[in-house]
């Protein structure tokens, strides 16, 4: 009876609730009408030609990591829309530039727009783990529910949106984890690993989650039985290969999907594989994994000499998209995707962000600092150990990030920043708590008012916005009121 009572408890009757408008909500936000444009745009033409080569089984390699090309492929698989049309030169390129009358985008962008509509309920679920408040937690969503530039790209056949749902997934395990309050266990670690596996697996930028592991020893540390320099030591290494295994598992078991499905070679395109790699192809032997080692040396010097190939931001077009890693912090630079005029305008559809969820997550990141160095510098005291200690960790994911993004010299664009874009809106979170503590523990009706005030904004915002996300037809005068800032780069078409 008491179990009952406890399932049916206000307070979990609240987080059910909240968890069906979350999901509700980014339903319309990221995942109804997924497949519109019927049209291709940036680099969908790049990873629609692969998945095509998953499904035909042509070898190819690629400079990133199977998984996401990988679901980009299964879409197509399950969903089957373009049965009965000729996609034979697919195959033959490693970019489509013209795809057959009545093609249809619904398989190949259904998992990224479907990854991208559940990562809003994993982001509900970090912030009600961080602070077990599901009022806060559900206002705070909005930052990644009503955010334009996180929709636009996350509802296309990219990677982003498969990306940034496993990044989202590593940090609800470990804010899961350190919460629980009670010692880790080696099987959490492995959970851990596995759970990166898939990160990197989409993009190698992913590999930011290992840096949540010393915080994670961190937690653990209080339930070390004996706290001796050797034994830590030996305790971090046994957890490490525990995430190392966990880690190895999952990323060699997809690389080997991508091998094993690569049985046919189309014009004696090898992509500069070895010798080898050739006779392992010729022989159909890529899906035996003693072979594994060929293969994967293989595609990892195709991928280091792919990256090499990248011109740097420096050399290209003053108008071309690229822009600098500091610059993605307000926004810039914004990309026309796609453009197409009609009688009602112009349609766009634009990588644009939302202002007030991009700066809200700027704020985050400038006062979460604010704080640390407070505390290193000034030695205030700490309000809240335990929020602290979670600002100190995605500061310091935020950081580490930015910090390896101003090292590479190739070109890169906007959405490289939604990684550090989600662990600022994690940061702003996490910062309101820890300020407003105690009004929030009072139900402060002015607090809350605010709050709701705020996501009103928010949403105003992203509706103002929302036709450069979906390609709906703007005026050019309509498009002009949308320039709030010049270093946005939003050039109308007339």
């Amino acid at each position: 009876m008491n179990f009952i009572k406890k399932i049916f408890s206000k307070k979990r009757n609240v987080l059910i609730f909240y968890t069906a408008i979350v999901l509700a909500v980014s339903y319309f936000t990221y995942f109804k009408n997924y497949d519109y444009p019927p049209s291709v745009f940036w680099d969908e033409n790049y990873h629609i030609a692969s998945a095509e080569k998953y499904l035909q089984n042509v070898m190819f390699m690629e400079p990133h990591p199977p998984l996401g090309k990988l679901f980009v492929a299964l879409g197509e698989h399950l969903i089957h829309p373009n049965d009965g049309i000729n996609k034979s030169g697919f195959t033959q390129t490693d970019y489509i530039k013209d795809f057959p009358a009545g093609y249809s985008f619904a398989g190949v962008r259904f998992f990224s727009a479907l990854f991208a509509w559940f990562s809003a309920l994993v982001f509900f679920y970090i912030l009600y783990f961080i602070f077990k408040n599901p009022h806060t937690a559900l206002l705070f969503s909005s930052l990644y529910i009503f955010e334009n530039a996180l929709i636009t790209h996350s509802r296309a056949a990219m990677l982003e949106g498969s990306h940034l749902f496993f990044v989202l997934l590593v940090a609800l395990y470990f804010v899961y984890l350190v919460q629980k309050k009670s010692k880790i266990t080696l099987l959490n670690y492995l959970i851990f690993g596995a759970l990166a596996g898939l990160a990197v697996s989409v993009k190698a930028t992913g590999a930011i989650v290992f840096f949540l592991f010393p915080f994670l020893f961190l937690a653990d540390y209080k339930y070390l039985t004996s706290r001796t320099a050797l034994d830590i030591g030996k305790k971090v290494v046994l957890k490490g290969v525990f995430v190392v295994i966990g880690f190895l598992i999952i990323f060699a078991a997809l690389w080997q999907i991508h091998f094993s499905l690569g049985k046919i070679v189309l014009n004696d395109k090898y992509y500069k594989g070895s010798e080898d790699y050739k006779e392992l192809i010729k022989n159909v032997e890529t899906d035996k994994l003693k072979n594994f080692p060929i293969m994967f040396k293989d595609n990892m010097t195709f991928m280091a000499n792919y990256n090499k190939g990248v011109p740097n931001l420096d050399v290209c077009k003053p108008d071309e998209n690229g822009s600098y890693p500091l610059v993605w912090l307000v926004g810039d630079k914004s990309i026309n995707y796609r453009w197409e005029k009609s009688g009602e305008g112009v349609r766009y559809m634009y990588l644009q962000v939302n202002p007030i969820t991009w700066f809200l997550g700027l704020a985050g990141i400038i006062l979460s600092t604010i704080l640390i160095i407070g505390r290193v510098i000034f030695k205030t005291p700490i309000k809240n150990k335990n929020l602290f200690y979670l600002i100190t960790t995605f500061t310091t994911l935020y950081v580490v990030y930015m910090a390896i993004m101003l090292q590479i010299e190739r070109v890169m664009y906007l959405y490289h920043y939604f990684i550090p874009l989600i662990f600022s809106f994690i940061l702003a979170f996490l910062v309101f708590n820890y300020v407003f503590e105690e009004k929030i523990a009072n139900k402060s009706k002015k607090l809350y008012l605010g709050l709701i005030i705020l996501v009103v904004i928010i949403i105003g915002t992203y509706k103002f916005f929302s036709p450069l996300s979906y390609y709906q037809p703007l005026p050019t005068e309509q498009f002009e009121k949308r320039i709030w800032f010049d270093f946005w780069k939003l050039k109308p078409i007339k």
